[in-house]
């Protein structure tokens, strides 16, 4: 059977799929096929357009809301001892085992302090320069809860650091069970064995992802690895680390929520003389009006088509579409509510019927 050719608009969903950009990906590895770049280190291949299958499959997941990846950086470990203390924390103590990338299954605590101090060792070796360096990164591989049964967690973040770290970076995974959803904890050593350090960009996270998610498809699990503005996010997740510390502002020293920071970046584009959006603003407005016209070029050209089977995504896609929250920063919009408050505000003042009669001028002079 011959693959219908030129229904979806390939340029303008590649586009709105297109990976976060923002540092050099440095990481080796495949099966991103979207977005732009050329050759990287390792012999990196440049990413493959889709096709117009695998183009309709993601659009299906999309607009279905398949469960997205997580795959977090969730800290740094400096030293043997350091190291020593991650290892039995994801291992609880001696509770669970812990998977080398060496196949080995380990329950003992102190081969896991030996490992800690090897890794230790060698990136020490290698520091020439003395310089504070961490010796191995921690990352956490999740789905939503209830999405995935464990086994199929732990099989695809396997999979997932042997694809990306394999003969180069030391690993350890562990597999947590014991919280509202399943989670795998991956230690990557730092100092790999081409001599190359794993210090991942805003580039190489997006590429985990598409990995992790492509390696669940691969064992029947719905997943995705969308860029948040090709969902209709326009406001940047909130960190946990910011949501838990906060920050601190004035001399002194006093501590603001997340919320409260918003709040008075929201008054001061109130007060401003012009009340003039930032660059970020119209280039988040611009870029939403793209990918917004690509999933609309999209469900216009899946009506045409006279297919029953057309006809439901295409509708699919206009929902999706239609439930968008609106392209606006968080700055902006708590900025329009509080301009809105204020004209509330000033009409409540007036007197009913408006500014009221007008007032005679004052008699100056007169009778003199």
């Amino acid at each position: 059977m011959v693959e219908e050719e030129g229904i979806l608009p390939l340029p303008s969903l590649i586009e709105a799929w297109r990976p976060p950009t923002g540092g050099k990906r440095t990481l080796q590895g495949a099966y991103v096929r979207i977005g732009r770049g050329g050759p990287g280190r390792g012999g990196q291949a440049r990413p493959v357009p889709l096709s117009q299958a695998e183009a309709r499959a993601k659009l299906e997941r999309i607009v279905r809301k398949a469960p997205e990846v997580m795959v977090k950086i969730s800290g740094k470990q400096y030293g043997a001892h350091h190291l020593s203390e991650h290892f039995g924390y994801v291992a609880r103590h001696g509770k669970l085992a812990v998977r080398s990338s060496e196949g080995e299954i380990i329950e003992d605590p102190k081969r896991l302090k030996e490992i800690a101090r090897d890794w230790a060792m060698l990136d020490e070796a290698m520091n020439e320069h003395g310089r504070d360096r961490p010796t191995s990164l921690s990352l956490v591989l999740s789905m939503p809860g209830g999405s995935t049964d464990p086994e199929t967690l732990q099989d695809a973040a396997q999979a997932f650091a042997r694809i990306l770290f394999e003969d180069n970076h030391a690993t350890m995974l562990a597999l947590h069970t014991d919280t509202d959803h399943p989670h795998v904890h991956l230690t990557v050593a730092t100092e790999g064995a081409d001599g190359a350090r794993f210090n991942p960009r805003k580039a190489d996270l997006h590429h985990m992802r598409e990995v992790f998610a492509y390696e669940l498809r691969a064992r029947g699990i719905a997943a995705e690895a969308t860029p948040r503005r090709a969902r209709g996010h326009v406001q940047k997740r909130v960190r946990s680390a910011a949501l838990h510390l906060g920050a601190r502002i004035g001399e002194d020293g006093g501590r603001l929520t997340v919320d409260d920071l918003n709040a008075l970046r929201a008054q001061a584009f109130v007060r401003s003389p012009d009340e003039a959006r930032r660059p970020q603003d119209v280039l988040a407005l611009v870029r939403q009006k793209q990918i917004r016209g690509a999933y609309a070029e999209a469900a216009v050209a899946l009506a045409g088509t006279g297919k029953a089977d057309d006809q439901a995504l295409s509708e699919e896609v206009a929902g999706f579409l239609a439930a968008m929250p609106p392209a606006v920063s968080r700055r902006l919009a708590l900025a329009r509510e509080m301009i809105k408050g204020r004209q509330a505000t000033q009409l409540a003042r007036e007197p009913e019927g408006g500014a009221g009669p007008e007032r005679p001028p004052p008699d100056r002079g007169r009778g003199r």
